[in-house]
């Protein structure tokens, strides 16, 4: 007789509805992937108590302990995009999964910060708590970012939907990368990908610095003092990779100094970022709870993409079940 697959799924979320699985999703990945029934856990215990039956397990983070209470435990699948929500190490019969779905909504959340930068939507916003009419402190630093140089630095998934988002505005792209690769389809003649060996060579020519870097060791501070100061003083930097990729101290001295035109930062070293931290308060800086992601379809966009890697047969799960 053949026994629906048990799904156990364990993504809740106090803050953000748009992270807590609902019904909804569970139907629609029943819809999806065929015999499988779906058990919702709003709890560690109820997620516990739902893993040995479990062959796919959906959740934030997995606890190397649990993986006791999991013998038919193949596929561990999370929402998030970071490397890092998973630092237990599973057994060879158990893959793990992480969403690529993420750059659909945060390219928007980089445009807008672009957008609000090179347009004076935030310096104005700043301005007007000390001047009651602040057009001439503007117009100095209103640029367009049409014609300019964004440089996306980590171009994997994420980065790759940023430049789509970015490319209809006319920018010219350059998306960098560890190896070599074949830039996207929708890169135009001016556009290109190159590696990190060429950073030092291309950030004295960007307009627009966009970090998109995974938390690793081998980011750590990648963009440092000495390469904060190759980019332009009239230049931009965003990052919604992981705060480790960034000299943050650094950063506050050159945004003081008018060494950079500014900044919108997503991630920090530290989160929650502490009240006292000097961030707060550094001039043209603009500051978002790690918050690029959020969106009221995360987790239909997740459900979707997890339904279309099972159906291409990405997972040996989906290969063994068919």
């Amino acid at each position: 007789m053949y026994h629906p697959m048990q799904a156990a799924v364990y993504v809740t979320h106090r803050q953000v509805p748009g992270w807590d699985f609902q019904a909804r999703h569970a139907a629609a990945l029943e819809q999806l992937i065929p015999n499988l029934s779906v058990r919702i856990c709003r709890d560690a215990a109820s997620f516990l108590a739902a893993l040995p039956e479990a062959e796919l397990a959906i959740v934030w983070r997995f606890r190397q302990e649990w993986l006791a209470q999991a013998p038919k435990l193949r596929l561990l699948v999370t929402p998030a995009a970071g490397r890092d929500y998973f630092s237990m190490v599973p057994p060879a019969a158990v893959e793990l999964a992480y969403g690529r779905f993420h750059g659909i909504i945060m390219g928007e959340t980089v445009v807008g910060m672009l957008l609000a930068m090179c347009r004076g939507i935030l310096p104005a916003a700043d301005r007007q708590t000390h001047s009651a009419w602040p057009r001439t402190e503007l117009a100095p630093r209103m640029t367009r970012l049409r014609g300019s140089h964004v440089v996306i630095l980590g171009c994997g998934h994420i980065g790759s939907h940023i430049a789509r988002l970015l490319q209809p505005f006319g920018a010219r792209l350059t998306g960098v990368r560890r190896s070599p690769a074949p830039p996207p389809v929708f890169f135009g003649d001016d556009d290109r990908i190159a590696t990190v060996a060429d950073l030092d060579r291309i950030l004295p020519t960007a307009d627009h610095l966009v970090l998109c870097l995974p938390g690793a060791a081998g980011t750590d501070r990648l963009i440092d003092q000495r390469r904060l100061a190759l980019l332009p003083p009239t230049a931009t930097l965003c990052n919604v990779g992981r705060g480790n990729a960034l000299d943050e101290e650094a950063l506050i001295d050159a945004l003081r100094g008018n060494r950079l035109a500014g900044a919108s930062l997503d991630v920090f070293h530290e989160e929650p970022l502490p009240l006292p931290s000097p961030l707060r308060t550094c001039p043209n800086l603009w500051l978002m709870p790690h918050a690029s992601a959020i969106a009221p379809d995360y987790l239909d966009l997740f459900v979707a993409e997890l339904g279309e890697r099972w159906q291409a047969k990405e997972f040996h799960l989906a290969r063994e079940r068919t």
